[in-house]
């Protein structure tokens, strides 16, 4: 089933007018560029990030780190797997610079990782930017790349080490799968897969979101009657799923040295826990939090996204009523998992931010939608619409302050979060000086526990401790580090002291304040200090700071400077300026006393720890090596031992040439960063102010420009003329791989009702597409073809159903049959069908809620069951029991050649559907022998397959001439049955009145949804002596068939019948001469009738 996304009330653009859409790269490096900005610079949200998974991956990689209770083996309900993953991740990539002793790998490994999950992700949403692109359009496909490159909510779960986050990335890869139609007929095992990676790996709870894909694949199955083969494509997904949760079992089994099936503890102690136990107990919150929240991190994409729903039942119900249910109900599916997502945890009383985290894609998805369908019936044309009378200047007023506030609102509060909150992030650099800490120091946490980075963020050897604070429930503890003889990763089995379920506090997790080397601390000015919080930075006695950031005093700030970034401007009034704090981290006098008493080399070291002179900064080890050389070489003991080294000379030039480079490098460096501060200040400009409003303003000006583009690109409203599809166009179609099509949001116009049309009175089109000699072209004979006559109907109606309904029951899939690679085209077009003949043709067909009825025949089409009359049938089947026409769907492979894979050809007179049947288009041509195929043909063809869009249908006419009277098939070439078939078994030279006239009027074009190619084959049956009746027609036709070539001669059969066949035509025509009914040279001036 091809998903169609809601319709705009308008045609498809000229190619030169296509509005502007981004490549799967543009989109990549958009979606990579925010994300790493997020991961290089966004604060750590959330304290589990930070103690159930950056610490365990700190103990696989430096053997030391913080464990929480979930980690204990009585309880194990976080997976080794996953962290294992991540941990290796690291290790490999700083392996070398561990090779190099250099100081701060711990850190750059820290940020490595924060990079991998932000392009990871940057993946993942180019992977579902690309199948929205192709499976809705480009305008859907550009609005979920904006909501997620500008909204907030992004900049926390993206570079996230969480396993919401690692769920948030699978799900992407799982709804791209759902929704992408060019990945055959195992989509469904291909989405149930990703989902379950990140339900197993990551987080249980996010399988809910397979819920409405597979229900929708049960649905339609059943509707279908393959009910077993999407059993089989459920089951083979959920047998890749327990393979998976087999290994991880295994995996986790090996670390907690017992059987474990973690997703199972998870799922256990979440939903089953009660009384003093499960998540509930570390706080709960109104139903309306994450609405708020939402609201926050998305602001107006939240309200879109709840408004998709509404959206697309009115958009089907109103403004789309004659379009299939079916429709409705994929429609409905695609919007549904965030509503089931945000119903899931809304209920939940224990709500955090990061359990919406696998819900954002849905949420981007559903916003780009509503705003699809709020931007195609706003920018509508048709005079009919009440729209179309707003000026193009307002309309792009009420359209674009919305968007522009959205975009301004999320950099904002991003730019906001940055700049509020990252000083736990650059706190802990001074650490880093070698004369500042060494191994075996502590560093303290009181009441900014909870804030704390990671141990990544201190240099090796550096512990982190907590002293009492306020806070009363159960802290980490510290993984075993056990001696030899334990194996390896010993702290992952055996049970720590003190752990329990129940958020009880453990006084053994505490250490003495006497025994921290460093201390973490914070002074807000709305906060008072407490007995057990005591303000440790006014302590000027006990501690020294090292470093002091500020950070935002959340409760001193007015509302609107928590929720977006104020900059501090001197027109900005003093209440809704943003108010600090200092966030520092302290260094015990003792520890001061220590440092001081290893020698001056320490002590003129320590002037470079000064964090006010951040440019310089990148000198301080530098500078602390040659001071420490400096002093050693003036001790008489150094002195002597250097000078009787044969390098001492040497040295010493190294070491004063360094010196001087560094003296240099560093006095330059400090007289710019002096000379740039004094600027600033004198302007009154802030250096972080002035980066973020330069960013904001060149993003602000992309994206004015972006929908400028797509608003001219949409002026105008009328459809160009088709160009000659046998000569290469002025303009290129898109570029796109090979067998995929982007789904288009063309829309076929409305047909007119045909003027007077009778079952029992229209006659058919007397179609005689023959040209005179002496020359006959081989062509494709291609011309535009008005829309209205798409499908023709006449009088024949009724003998034409009976005799198609006669060969579907005799000849069954010998002549009608669907390959499931085509079934999505084959369900488009049977909605065409159903769309397109109760408007033209509405004395016949009349539409209904389920599909459309046949008041001649009685018959009634459910195209939601696929079913005539209550009885399921293959939709080719159902088409073709609507018309006259033969029909046949070309689908495009990944070679790039198109294959008929659809199919009702009952009237085909010389051709067997069982013989073409998956054929592609050059098979089909030479298996038969067309002449001229290779030569003139086959070049163009192709080309012309490649290029056909949906808004340009062509129509050629084509005929033969056939020796029995039979319409469905010629028995003069042979049995339908027989295994050969040909003209050599046709009798030669009989009476003329065996003759027959068989003309096939035959229109192409794309269905827009699935990109499959559409034949509709008309065929028209008349005695030769009927026909020679018309004035002109004899001698046009004997001018024609004397213009055929050798080979276009044995193609059609002409040596069996042509002497019989000319001798009356001349005949004829030289009556109609004689007589007056035509005159010589009279068929030159009907040339310009053709097809007449």
């Amino acid at each position: 089933m091809a998903p169609t996304p809601p319709r705009a009330h308008q045609t498809r653009r000229t190619p030169a007018g296509k509005a502007p859409q981004l490549t799967a790269t543009a989109s990549f490096c958009l979606f990579a560029a925010a994300n790493l900005i997020a991961a290089f610079f966004s604060p750590i949200q959330d304290c589990d990030e930070v103690f159930n998974y950056w610490e365990p991956s700190h103990y696989l990689n430096h053997g030391y780190g913080l464990q929480t209770w979930e980690y204990s083996p009585e309880y194990a309900i976080r997976s080794w797997t996953y962290t294992g993953i991540h941990s290796l991740l690291i290790w490999l990539a700083m392996l070398p610079t561990q090779l190099l002793d250099f100081q701060r790998s711990k850190v750059a490994g820290f940020y490595f990782l924060r990079a991998v999950l932000a392009v990871t992700c940057a993946f993942c949403q180019t992977r579902m930017y690309s199948v929205i692109q192709r499976t809705f359009n480009a305008r859907v496909a550009t609005f979920f790349t904006i909501i997620m490159v500008i909204s907030p909510g992004m900049y926390h779960a993206a570079p996230a080490y969480l396993p919401s986050s690692f769920a948030m990335y699978t799900t992407m890869l799982g709804f791209a799968s759902f929704m992408d139609w060019s990945g055959g007929f195992m989509r469904t095992t291909q989405g149930i897969t990703w989902i379950a990676v990140g339900s197993a790996l990551g987080w249980p709870f996010a399988g809910a979101l397979v819920l409405p894909w597979v229900a929708e694949d049960m649905i339609a199955g059943f509707r279908a009657g393959r009910i077993d083969l999407s059993f089989w494509r459920v089951l083979k997904g959920a047998g890749s799923a327990l393979v998976l949760l087999a290994t991880q079992t295994a995996i986790d089994s090996f670390f907690y040295r017992k059987l474990v099936c973690v997703p199972l503890n998870i799922v256990l102690y979440n939903v089953f826990s009660g009384g003093s136990r499960g998540p509930d107990i570390y706080g709960v919150e109104p139903w309306h939090f994450y609405i708020r929240n939402l609201a926050l991190n998305f602001n107006i994409w939240f309200f879109l996204a709840l408004a998709a729903l509404p959206m697309v039942l009115i958009q089907h119900l109103i403004f789309e009523k004659s379009g299939p249910k079916r429709i409705l109900m994929r429609s409905v599916v695609f919007v549904s998992p965030f509503y089931l997502w945000l119903a899931i945890f809304t209920v939940q009383p224990h709500k955090e931010e990061r359990f919406m985290y696998p819900a954002y894609p849905a949420l981007a998805l559903n916003a780009a939608l509503t705003f699809h369908l709020l931007l195609a019936n706003f920018g509508s044309t048709d005079p009919r619409h009440l729209v179309s009378k707003i000026p193009p200047q307002v309309k792009l007023a009420i359209v674009g302050v919305p968007l522009l506030l959205s975009f301004n609102i999320g950099m904002l509060r991003t730019i906001g979060t940055l700049t509020a909150y990252s000083a736990p992030l650059n706190v802990y650099k001074p650490l880093f000086d070698p004369t500042v800490a060494r191994p075996g120091d502590t560093v303290c946490l009181g009441k900014e526990w909870y804030r704390f980075p990671s141990s990544f963020n201190l240099p090796q050897g550096v512990r982190s401790k907590f002293i009492k604070s306020e806070f009363s429930g159960l802290l980490p503890g510290e993984f075993s580090q056990s001696g030899t003889g334990l194996g390896l990763f010993p702290g992952t089995w055996i049970i720590p002291p003190g752990m329990n379920d129940e958020n009880k506090e453990d006084p053994g997790k505490y250490v003495d304040v006497d025994q921290c080397d460093f201390m973490v601390d914070s002074r807000l000015p709305g906060t008072s200090p407490t007995a057990l919080e005591p303000d440790y930075i006014a302590d000027t006695v006990h501690w020294e700071t090292l470093k002091c950031v500020p950070f935002l005093d959340v409760s001193q700030t007015h509302i609107l400077g928590r929720l977006v970034w104020i900059p501090d401007l001197p027109f900005i009034p003093d209440r809704l300026r943003r108010k600090w704090g200092a966030y520092s981290i302290l260094r015990t006098c003792a520890q001061m006393h220590r440092i001081v008493s290893k020698g001056p080399s320490c002590v003129l070291s320590l002037r470079m720890v000064c964090h006010t002179n951040r440019v310089g900064y990148c000198f301080p080890r530098l500078v602390w090596k040659i001071n420490h050389y400096r002093q050693h070489w003036r001790d008489p003991h150094i002195f002597g031992d250097c000078y009787r080294s044969n390098l001492t000379c040497t040295y010493v030039h190294t070491v004063n040439k360094g010196k001087h480079v560094a003296r240099t490098a560093q006095h330059h460096c400090t007289k710019a960063h002096s000379k740039l501060n004094t600027t600033l200040k004198n302007t009154g400009i802030q250096p972080k102010a002035a980066l973020y409003a330069f960013l904001l303003f060149i993003t602000f000006i992309w994206l004015i420009i972006t929908i400028t583009r797509y608003l001219r690109a949409h002026k105008q409203n009328s459809r160009p003329n088709t160009p000659n599809l046998e000569k290469r166009s002025a303009f290129k179609a898109p570029e796109r791989p090979l067998g995929v099509w982007p789904p288009s949001a063309f829309t076929r116009p409305p047909a007119t009702p045909y003027p007077n049309w009778s079952l029992t009175s229209t006659k058919s089109l007397p179609y005689r597409p023959f040209r005179r000699g002496p020359k006959y072209n081989i062509t494709m004979g291609l011309r535009t073809m008005p829309w209205d006559n798409w499908l023709e109907l006449d009088n024949e109606y009724l003998k034409y159903h009976t005799l198609k309904a006669s060969r579907l029951d005799m000849r069954g899939k010998k002549a009608c049959q669907t390959d499931p690679r085509a079934h999505p085209a084959a369900l488009e077009l049977l909605s065409e069908f159903v769309s397109y003949l109760p408007q033209r043709y509405p004395s016949l067909f009349a539409a209904t809620a389920v599909g459309m009825r046949n008041v001649a025949t009685g018959e009634e089409f459910d195209v939601q069951a696929l079913t005539r009359n209550g009885q399921v049938e293959d939709p080719m089947a159902l088409c073709a029991r609507m018309v006259q026409d033969d029909l046949a769907i070309m689908v495009e492979g990944e070679d790039g050649q198109y294959y008929l894979l659809a199919g009702a050809i009952l009237l085909a007179g010389f051709w067997r559907l069982q013989d073409k049947f998956g054929m592609g288009l050059r098979e089909i041509h030479t298996s038969g022998h067309v002449p001229g195929f290779e030569e003139k043909l086959e070049r163009g063809m192709t080309n012309f397959f490649r290029r056909i869009q949906p808004e340009n249908p062509v129509v050629r006419n084509n005929y033969f001439i056939q020796v029995d009277d039979q319409l469905a098939w010629s028995e003069s070439i042979g049995s339908e049955d027989s295994e050969g078939i040909g003209w050599f078994s046709a009798e030669k030279n009989k009476a003329i009145h065996n003759h027959y006239f068989r003309s096939e009027r035959q229109s192409l074009r794309r269905l827009p949804k699935t990109g499959g190619v559409v034949f509709t084959i008309r065929t028209y049956f008349h005695p030769i002596t009927s026909i020679a009746q018309e004035p002109y027609v004899p001698g046009r036709l004997a001018s024609a068939v004397r213009s055929w070539g050798d080979d276009v001669s044995r193609y059609k059969g002409k040596e069996r019948y042509g002497d019989v066949l000319l001798e009356y035509l001349d005949a004829m025509h030289g009556k109609q001469v004689e007589e007056g009914v035509v005159r010589e040279g009279g068929e030159e001036e009907l040339e310009n009738g053709y097809p007449f």
